[in-house]
């Protein structure tokens, strides 16, 4: 809740007014995150936030990650010439960055 006077994104927010503040990579920057346009599965997922930390750290984020390598595999093996068919959309939310749509175009693998 906002109370003092503080510009975010070039608005100023009233008293009383509910900001919400994106956590994906707080406090990390781009020392932990380099600024990129493609999607690298590889990258060390140590320094991110999305399965918190310490004692309040996921107890299934073993397997959420283990579950989206697979979901990933799988789908990369059966639709080796899949392509995007238009750009990612995202929601409007700052706080939480969520896809709403990616589409792509699958071909199935050639016999």
């Amino acid at each position: 809740m906002v109370s003092e006077t503080v510009e975010e994104r070039r608005r100023r927010p009233l008293d009383n007014d509910i900001l919400t503040l994106p956590i994906q990579a707080e406090e990390q920057g781009e020392a932990a995150y380099p600024p990129t346009s493609s999607l690298d599965l590889r990258r060390s997922a140590d320094a991110g936030v999305a399965f918190g930390g310490g004692a309040h750290y996921c107890i299934g984020a073993t397997l959420a990650r283990l579950e989206g390598r697979i979901a990933i595999e799988t789908l990369v093996s059966r639709f080796p010439e899949m392509e995007l068919a238009g750009p990612a959309v995202f929601a409007p939310r700052p706080s939480i960055r969520k896809m709403t749509s990616f589409p792509v175009r699958l071909r199935p693998a050639r016999a």
